[in-house]
């Protein structure tokens, strides 16, 4: 700063002065002398006043130092603004354009002719989030592109104080280009890899039906078809095994591939052998990995879940996502009793390992997961462990078993326990068997999983994304009718062939006529198979027949919701339950299995109201899958049997999303 501008000011020695004249003026009255004491008061009050005016004087000369500092640090800090290299705006809460420099002028012309026309952010940047700032007192918002030019920016804002512009706040805007940057970015990850593991579903038994030629013509077409879709899309395919395919594509042709759902799956479908045999596939892809390990385990597990929603779809794996397509098709039975007797054998080193078992079903539990529970725990009582069944709330489709528990096998009684004393009994040694569900939220007691270190799983749903990880046993099985039926079959696996009660067998045996409606849908050779073991153990069909029996209230429900049904798409009847009870659910899907039997209606759905949302039962006769219907809406299920919730109160609302799902499923299919 430069010297002569800035101000002086009286220093300490004009308080010396002064003391040094009243000290005089003392002396001098003291000794007599008034005349001097007089001048010296005169010479007091002269400099006094001398020193007050050049106080007042310096003051004032202080004053104006400051102001004028002040406007030059205003001048230069609005200049800094105004000539900033950056682009810097003034934005309200509203979106109003308050100020603007240079460069934003510069900015805004290259896409707008008329400056003075525009008065909102909305106007130069459509949709541009104002919300998010007016919900923060600074922040960034990345990936704002001004259109057409394609140029990204970077906007640092922080808010001023409320009023200073107008009503309300206002955020000062910097605007930092990131063009590059983006298209950096972007270029990176349409060249990132993506890795597809494919595989034949059904190589083994087509084979046995095809001579080794045809296979082998077969095979090579299926691999041709693959180089087809690989060369399009700058990658390459791997055989690495009879009928396993790995192939690297970019992941720019990610996009293009899901947009046709995975058209290879239609395209294999589609060859044709000797006696009509065609093969399918079964598709795992991995995504946006950070490494190559990463992405093999994407694809791995992509693959795993295809083939666990029994093949002949395609499923894409990325970092907090997993899509599905295909899958319409009919699953085949391709179970091995050889897999059954493995995994019965694990089972039973496992229990043998464990201290104690607890068995869980899923919540709103029914007579597969009930039944399966009681399967297993006869198969734990066999091999001489405590065994417990979690069940919290006994609900309206157990009443009739949990009455016969009590008259028939009343100890059962001792082994129904609910979490709070689950929870207490597990230790490290522990074994928690999951039955008829493989969604750790739609377990009885999810909480018991995460407390649990040794857990089996046992399931015939398709897969969904949400699975119970870290599993010593799984056994998904999506081409079985039921839970009850795959637990049958390790009943008859085990050592010394366990001998169940009446009781039991029936059990087993009511999931399986639930799962089945009665033997008639997704009914294989398997399942008579397990019914007729379960016969043999003294099954009565009569008695499990009574299991499902209803009260008269229940069948008028059934009949209002048969009256109030209705026709849409040609080929699906909808219905629905206005008044909440505690067993509309259970006639909710009671009524979805009669509503098939109407001439030429391939689907059905029921909706239930219910306290936080609304349920959905879904039935098919075969031709149609609803599983994939009610994926559409977050559920799941089975091809022939499935269900969702929607979140909300509104029958009618709830019937839209409903009748979109349809709308999208049907447009799906005639694309395929």
């Amino acid at each position: 700063m430069d010297n002569n501008t800035t101000p002086k000011f009286p220093n300490e020695s004009s308080l010396i002065y002064f003391i040094i004249i009243v000290l005089l003026i003392v002396v001098f009255f003291i000794e007599g002398m008034f005349i001097y004491a007089g001048i010296a008061g005169l010479v007091l009050i002269g400099a006094a006043a001398f020193a007050f005016r050049k106080q007042v004087l310096s003051e004032k000369e202080l004053k104006n130092y400051l102001l004028n500092y002040t406007k030059n640090i205003e001048d230069l800090s609005v200049n800094s603004f105004y000539y900033s290299p950056i682009p810097i705006s003034i934005i309200g809460f509203n979106g109003k354009i308050f100020w603007l420099n240079d460069k934003f002028r510069e900015l805004m012309s290259d896409k707008i002719e008329s400056i003075e026309d525009i008065e909102n952010i909305d106007d130069f940047v459509s949709g541009f989030p104002v919300k998010i700032m007016n919900d923060n007192r600074e922040g960034e918002l990345n990936s704002i592109e001004i259109s057409p030019s394609g140029r990204t920016f970077k906007i640092m804002y922080y808010r001023l104080e409320e009023g200073r512009f107008g009503e309300g706040v206002s955020y000062v805007c910097y605007w930092n280009e990131n063009t590059s940057f983006t298209n950096l970015k972007a270029k990176y990850n349409d060249k990132r890899p993506v890795a597809i593991l494919i595989q034949i579903d059904n190589y083994d038994e087509i084979s046995e039906k095809l001579d080794k030629g045809e296979k082998s013509v077969m095979t090579a077409e299926v691999e041709k078809i693959l180089n087809k879709y690989a060369s399009r899309m700058n990658g390459f395919v791997l055989r690495y095994d009879t009928y396993k395919f790995l192939m690297m594509i970019e992941n720019k042709f990610l996009e293009e591939l899901e947009s046709k759902k995975f058209s290879m799956l239609e395209d294999v479908r589609s060859l044709k052998g000797n006696g009509d045999f065609g093969f399918t596939l079964s598709i795992g892809t991995g995504a946006l990995a950070k490494n190559l390990t990463q992405l093999v385990e994407y694809a791995n597990g992509a693959l795993d879940v295809a083939l666990g929603r029994g093949g002949d779809q395609a499923v894409v794996k990325r970092i907090n996502s997993v899509k599905f397509y295909g899958g319409k098709s009919r699953a085949v039975e391709k179970r091995t009793k050889v897999k059954a007797r493995i995994i019965s054998y694990a089972l039973r080193q496992i229990i043998d390992q464990s201290s104690n078992v607890i068995i869980m079903g899923h919540r709103i539990g029914d007579m597969d997961s009930l039944g399966s529970s009681i399967g297993l725990y006869a198969i734990a009582r066999s091999r001489g462990k405590k065994a417990y069944i979690v069940l919290n709330t006994v609900n309206y489709a157990l009443k009739n078993m949990h009455e016969r528990m009590k008259h028939e096998e009343s100890h059962y009684m001792e082994a129904l326990i609910n979490t709070d004393r689950a929870m207490s009994l597990i230790d490290q040694n522990t074994l928690v068997v999951v039955l008829d569900t493989h969604s750790p939220s739609y377990t009885e007691a999810p909480e018991i999983l995460d407390k649990a270190d040794k857990i089996v799983l046992i399931d015939h749903h398709r897969r969904s994304e949400e699975y119970i990880e870290n599993t010593l046993l799984d056994y998904i099985e999506p081409y079985a009718s039921s839970t009850c039926e795959l637990v049958s079959e390790l009943v008859q696996y085990m050592e010394g062939h366990i001998k169940l009660t009446k009781f039991e067998a029936d059990a087993l045996l009511s999931g399986i006529v639930l799962d089945t409606n009665s033997f008639t849908f997704k009914t294989g050779v398997r399942t008579f198979e397990a019914a007729s073991f379960l016969r043999r153990n003294n099954a009565d069909t009569i008695d499990v027949k009574e299991l499902f029996n209803e009260s008269l209230d229940s069948m008028k429900k059934k009949t209002e919701i048969i009256e109030r049904s209705e026709i849409v798409f040609k080929d699906a009847v909808v219905s629905y339950i206005e008044d909440e009870s505690e067993d509309s659910n259970v006639i909710a899907a009671q009524s979805a299995d009669e509503l098939l039997t109407i001439k030429d209606v391939k689907m059905s759905f029921v909706l239930v109201k219910n306290k936080d949302y609304i349920n959905i039962s879904a039935r098919s006769s075969g031709s149609v899958n609803v599983q994939v219907i009610m994926e559409y809406l977050g559920g799941g299920g089975h091809m022939n049997m499935a269900g969702a919730q929607v979140l909300t109160h509104d029958i009618d609302e709830a019937k839209k999303k409903l009748f979109e799902a349809i709308s999208d499923y049907k447009e799906d299919v005639k694309e395929q």
